[in-house]
């Protein structure tokens, strides 16, 4: 069966809305019917060839496996969405979905170079904010406090 690219899309969509709402199993199975149907598509050396929707269905099925504390699943998910390459910055947390993995195997050094690599590609683990984290509250015309 081969889905056309909305499709993926869309069901990838549907899959992190099951995980964000805690809804593992419906998620996984998505993730997983995905992750099968990218194997379906192979080159001509034999191996499956990943596009950018797969290598996230990998990711995600990475995240619903660190839910259920499978981190040996999760970390070979992981393996095959970064695939040996270099990743942008927009794929840092990548690296952190590792590092978690890696933690809950009892592989710290692992982890924390998983943790710098995130770091490396401009990841912040403050949140995302600068300075102190406090941002002063904005005041309307008639001078009170928002």
């Amino acid at each position: 069966m081969n889905l056309e690219r909305q499709h993926r899309e869309t069901l990838l969509i549907l899959g992190y809305m099951y995980l964000r709402m805690g809804e593992l199993e419906r998620a996984g199975r998505l993730f997983a019917a995905l992750i099968a149907l990218a194997g379906e598509r192979v080159g001509s050396s034999g191996a499956p060839i990943l596009d950018s929707l797969d290598r996230l269905a990998h990711a995600s099925m990475a995240a619903v496996d660190l839910e259920r504390d499978e981190p040996g699943a999760a970390l070979d998910n992981l393996r095959k969405a970064m695939d040996a390459r270099v990743l942008s910055s927009r794929e840092a947390a990548l690296h952190l979905l590792r590092a978690r993995a890696l933690w809950r195997q009892d592989r710290r050094e692992e982890a924390r170079q998983a943790v710098d690599a995130f770091i490396g590609l401009g990841g912040r683990l403050d949140g995302g904010q600068s300075g102190g984290g406090a941002t002063p509250a904005r005041s309307d015309k008639s001078g009170s406090r928002a």
